[in-house]
């Protein structure tokens, strides 16, 4: 996955679980679902 980051910044967390992203967010009274997605957003420099 992160070969598709390549000539690019990755932005932290970098590649990471889309849950990973933005944690406090996740404030469901719910059961947290993990599934198999990952995510990063890059930049040019």
């Amino acid at each position: 996955m992160a070969a598709f980051f390549e000539g690019l910044e990755l932005v932290e967390p970098g590649v990471v679980p889309t849950s990973d992203w933005r944690p406090e967010l996740s404030t469901y009274p719910g059961v947290a679902i993990r599934g198999h997605a990952v995510c990063g957003v890059g930049r040019k420099p």
